[in-house]
């Protein structure tokens, strides 16, 4: 697996949105953020156009995923984990397991340790794990997210903004992030925009600009509920 496609592949693991069975996250980062104690997001995603490695049709490059994750605080810890998969007559799989542990150190901070895409099935096709630290301020103007992420041929450091409005007295969030790619010689852009439909519907989409090949598109859909 290339390295433009491993990010990528985090991508789509993404996350809430960025809420997906993959870490909570802006679109192509995680952020320290978790999914709330005993809340579950399941999640179905679909990406057409640039790399993929798990595409499940031709020339047009779509793929689906379907996931799922959930939060518990051991206060004050707070852990999030969640699975996975891409989805595809005689293509589905692997099953990826994704987890990170965050703790607030001030008011409007908080700091996480995390791993994403640990393959529980078909290890040859899924590459390696991607292990990650970020921070995240909250300035109320914006937030800022920064970190640093490992695997192997592929480090990237993880930068995003996002700010969150009111729109028809739910909440619409607009986030941008940078990730770097080709093994840290290129970059992926990405724009993205989460808008909250109900209490337990949150919809997610971003765009994709990598400095070398095509743009690429992420449609997510996300079903949230307590327990």
């Amino acid at each position: 697996m290339t390295n433009q496609t491993r990010l990528l592949t985090l991508a789509v693991l993404a996350a809430a949105t960025s809420a997906l069975g993959t870490p909570t996250g802006l679109n192509n980062i995680p952020t320290a953020e978790t999914i709330d104690h005993r809340t579950v997001a399941a999640q179905f995603f679909t990406s057409f156009g640039g790399s993929n490695q798990f595409a499940t049709s031709g020339p047009g490059k779509t793929s689906q995923w379907a996931g799922f994750k959930t939060g518990w605080d051991f206060k004050p810890l707070h852990l999030e984990w969640g699975l996975d998969s891409p989805l595809g007559t005689g293509c589905s799989g692997p099953l990826l397991f994704q987890t990170k542990a965050r703790i607030q150190p001030w008011e409007d901070g908080m700091f996480a340790l995390g791993i994403a895409g640990v393959a529980l099935t078909d290890t040859r096709r899924a590459g390696d794990p991607f292990t990650y630290a970020m921070l995240y301020h909250d300035f109320h103007v914006v937030r800022l997210h920064a970190g640093y992420g490992l695997q192997t041929h592929g480090n990237s450091y993880l930068l995003g903004i996002d700010r969150t409005w009111k729109l028809f007295d739910r909440n619409l969030n607009l986030n941008a992030d940078l990730v770097q790619s080709r093994n840290q010689h290129g970059h992926i852009a990405a724009l993205g925009a989460k808008y909250f439909l109900s209490k337990h519907i949150v919809l997610e989409s971003w765009m994709n600009f990598p400095d070398r090949d095509r743009t690429s598109w992420i449609a997510k859909i996300n079903y949230v509920f307590t327990f």
